[in-house]
């Protein structure tokens, strides 16, 4: 008597066994294809972003110009501010470029400042929506926000417009490098000038008619996934003190 063909209990469990074990693999597989792809994603934002920041911020420090100006009150600003006022960092830069086509056209000179912000500020609007768009609903650390003015010598209504330079940046510091400029010529092939770094600015003058003039500024900044950065810019300086 011939037997009826099928499968028992025993290969139909195996089969089902190894289906899902399959299935599990799959879906594991493709699930670390997707995370993969929203962190490159991300880092790749991040690096337009960085791109972005550098682009600016050495456009202003490149442009630096040694020009004091007035603030609200009226009293008299360094042209270079370091940690020592209501931004970080604030100067006056050149090349502010007026529309070809403009009847009443403005000053090329332009106040501008940085500082961190908290994500959740208004002035942070623009970098929150960014990283909404990458799917970071819970970002770390702060943005950075570039402020400028339409006007050097500042009345009590004069405010800054903002532009946020960096989405997501969890550490900021920044120094001055200062070289003695005394008030007689050096002979050629005298020492050198004495240079410090200052973390702020303006720094305490020294005497036997020395001063300190800025050269160079440096940004050390962290970000996400990325980690620490340092940037250098050559500041141009006349040698006269404003």
């Amino acid at each position: 008597m011939q037997r009826p063909g099928g499968f028992t209990l025993l290969e139909v469990l195996v089969a089902v066994a190894i289906t899902a074990m399959l299935g599990v693999g799959a879906s594991q597989l493709l699930r670390s294809v997707i995370d993969t792809k929203e962190a490159t994603d991300i880092t790749s934002e991040q690096l337009i972003s960085l791109q972005r920041f550098n682009q600016v911020v050495s456009r202003d420090m490149e442009q630096f110009i040694n020009r004091s100006v007035r603030d609200q009150y009226g009293d008299s600003q360094a042209s270079l501010i370091l940690d020592n006022g209501e931004y970080p960092i604030e100067f006056t830069r050149a090349g502010w470029r007026n529309s070809p086509v403009a009847s009443n056209p403005r000053s090329t000179l332009q106040r501008v400042a940085y500082r961190l912000e908290a994500l959740d500020s208004d002035a942070c609007k623009p970098a929150r929506e960014r990283l909404l768009r990458w799917g970071m609903a819970e970002p770390e650390g702060d943005c950075l926000v570039r402020y400028f003015w339409r006007v050097l010598d500042r009345t009590s209504d004069s405010e800054p417009a903002a532009q946020v330079v960096l989405e997501q940046i969890t550490l900021l510091e920044m120094e001055v490098l200062a070289e003695k400029q005394s008030a007689t010529p050096q002979a050629s092939g005298s020492t050198p000038p004495e240079r410090d770094w200052f973390s702020s600015w303006p720094a305490l003058q020294g005497g036997n008619g020395e001063n300190d003039v800025p050269v160079a500024i440096r940004w050390r900044f962290e970000l996400p996934r990325i980690g620490e950065l340092e940037r250098t810019w050559l500041l141009a300086h006349d040698g006269e003190l404003q």
